[in-house]
């Protein structure tokens, strides 16, 4: 198939799936008293807010690890600082996995004739699921790496970001020569079929 026509139909799914989780952490934080998200302009669905071209182009060529704009937050501002923290690294990636859900629905229901539109949707799915799971990554700036500031014991953390950089470049070394996009790829192809199976989607 067209390289091209491919690109094409999955900027709707990269798009729909990094604002959706940037939004949410807006979103999520500000709803815990955090006022740094809106005073950024981040509190907003507007795509354009969220967008950052590099984290965009590696969507595409991975099929999921990738990164809209981070949206900054302050635990400052939290009430229970590692509650929160988890809520606003974790919720993001659970909408992605609901809005995913909703477009298997839509890819598998509805009585679409439209190739490109059965691609789009069947992308927008893919991009969604892909993004949660590869925010269970260690790898900055993946969603896990607030996980851990607050689950790892301080040492254990200051540890980890010492190497933090060295990391993401080894990572993203392995990404580019093909040694995760099959395991994940895998993997994100049988979170999809899982979850539909469980609420009986597929």
């Amino acid at each position: 198939m067209n390289y091209l026509l491919i690109f094409l139909v999955s900027i709707p799914g990269i798009i729909v799936a990094t604002t959706m989780h940037e939004f949410t952490r807006a979103a999520v934080s500000s709803a815990l008293g955090d006022t740094l998200p809106k005073s950024k302009g981040r509190l907003t669905l507007n795509p354009a807010k969220h967008f950052e071209p590099i984290g965009f182009l590696l969507l595409f060529y991975s099929g999921g690890f990738g990164w809209g704009k981070p949206v900054e937050t302050s635990a400052l501002y939290y009430k229970n600082r590692k509650r929160d923290t988890l809520l606003v690294a974790t919720l993001p990636s659970l909408v992605n996995l609901f809005l995913g859900m909703i477009f298997l629905a839509l890819y598998t229901h509805l009585p679409v004739e439209n190739t490109y539109v059965s691609m789009t949707l069947n992308y927008l799915c893919y991009y969604n699921v892909g993004l949660a799971v590869y925010n269970i990554l260690p790898v900055s700036p993946m969603d896990c790496v607030k996980v851990l500031s607050v689950s790892l014991p301080a040492n254990k953390y200051f540890q980890y970001l010492q190497y933090e950089k060295m990391i993401q470049m080894f990572f993203l070394f392995l990404l580019f020569f093909g040694f995760f996009s099959g395991i994940f790829g895998g993997i994100t192809n049988f979170l999809i079929n899982f979850l539909g199976n469980i609420f009986f989607i597929i």
